[in-house]
């Protein structure tokens, strides 16, 4: 045998590639008041590349629903503006960040059963976020002067106010277990902690001077197929 024949032979029992989804449950950081979570979901491929025994480097690629709720008090009539709905208001959103994610891990495999393999797992990911979709609720006194309160809700592109890269830091688990000859089965949950700022000194109160920088906390979980290159053994 060659070389080059070792070489791919060496790859495949080495090599694993796969494809997973799943749902993601968002938050951002409590810096600032904000009303809850939201869901999402993520989608993407992998190779897992053996390094040692029990020990592998993943590389993935997902598209990815990060954000959470935020509430902001607004009341333009201290900088001199007439009270009416549009200047004195509560708004409630619901913010998703459609992202590319690209994480790289370091997994420890432990062997409970010859073809059960269950991992740990630690990283980074960098995210591209290209959309920011924000769904909302808007709540305030429809006449100056009047008790009549009125609520609106509506959508719109919120891209313009986040940053288009972030960093995320990644643990979590998963299990594989044997779906057909060729096949596994992934079962995958991970927390994301914002290493850098989504948003970058948000006021809830749009006060200037005033405000924290904003990070995306997620707990994700996926179900997928996994590969093996030289089948299972």
């Amino acid at each position: 045998m060659n070389r080059s024949n070792k070489f791919l032979d060496s790859l495949k029992n080495r090599l694993e590639i796969g494809i997973a989804a799943g749902l993601s449950l968002n938050q951002f950081t409590q810096g600032q008041p904000q009303t809850g979570s939201n869901r999402g979901y993520t989608t993407g491929i992998s190779a897992n590349y053996k390094l040692a025994k029990g020990i592998s480097l993943q590389l993935e690629v997902n598209v990815l629903q990060q954000g959470g709720r935020m509430i902001r008090f607004k009341d333009d009539t201290r900088i001199g503006l007439p009270e009416s709905f549009e200047t004195k208001n509560v708004k409630n959103s619901s913010y998703k960040l459609n992202s590319i994610e690209i994480p790289l891990l370091i997994n420890y495999t432990f062997k409970i059963k010859p073809l059960w393999k269950p991992s740990i797992y630690a990283g980074a990911s960098y995210s591209y976020t290209y959309n920011v979709n924000e769904t909302y609720q808007k709540t305030g006194n429809l006449l100056p002067g009047e008790d009549i309160i009125a609520t609106v809700s509506g959508s719109q592109n919120a891209t313009n106010l986040f940053n288009a890269s972030r960093l995320n830091l990644i643990v979590g688990a998963n299990l594989k277990l044997p779906l057909t000859s060729k096949f596994l089965l992934l079962i995958d949950m991970r927390y994301l902690n914002g290493a850098t700022s989504a948003r970058d000194k948000y006021s809830y109160m749009e006060k200037a001077g005033f405000g924290t920088d904003i990070r995306t906390n997620s707990f994700l979980t996926k179900l997928g197929i996994i590969m093996p290159l030289s089948g299972l053994k």
